[in-house]
This record gives C-alpha cells, structure tokens and sequence, in this order.
C-alpha cells in the first residue's frame, strides 16, 4: 500500500493506492492523526487507486470520523475504486461518503 497526501490550506487529502490490509490500515491510521494533529479540519480519503479494504482499514475511517465529526471536523471517504465501492463503504455509512473531490 502506498499513501500520499496533499495539503491545500487546512484541507488535506490523502491519496491510498493498493492494498489496505491490517498494516496498511496502521498506516493509514498514522496519516489521519498526522493530519488532525496539523490542524485539518477537512480531510478526504481518497480511494481510487484502492484495491482492496480490510475490515481494520473500514474500522480505522469509521473511528476517525466520528472523532472529526465530535470537534466540527470533516473526514470523508471520496472517489472509491469500484473493486472498494462494491462491497466495502455502504451508502448508509452515516455521511462518511462523499461525492468526487478533485485536487490540483
């Protein structure tokens, strides 16, 4: 797994590629809290280039937004790959989702 992330004022995103398994989700968790403790109050998840998305990987969004949600901040899943989009991040997923965002 492989994970960039792109800073425009205090919007961050971050770009997951590959895999996301029980490391990967560390890692991903490592990068939400990079971003918190920078002071983003938005960050999207971006998960075209996500292959696959471990239940720790779905845990791991699912934890983070609410904690972003608690202090009037924005976490949001965006873009999912449709290998993701399929079977990982249901629509119901209580405003996790979010429509197509592109950085530039």
């Amino acid at each position: 797994m492989e994970i960039r992330q792109t800073i425009s004022g205090d919007t961050h995103e971050i770009l997951v590629s590959g895999r996301v398994d029980g490391q990967g989700a560390n890692q991903l968790e490592e990068e939400i809290l990079r971003a918190m403790r920078s002071g983003a109050q938005t960050i999207y998840i971006n998960l075209s280039l996500a292959t696959f998305l471990c239940s720790a990987g779905l845990r791991v969004l699912l934890q983070y937004w609410r904690q972003m949600k608690a202090v009037k901040r924005t976490l949001l899943a965006t873009r999912p790959s449709p290998e993701i989009d399929a079977v990982a991040i249901p629509r119901s997923a209580g405003g996790i989702r979010a429509e197509p965002r592109y950085f530039g």
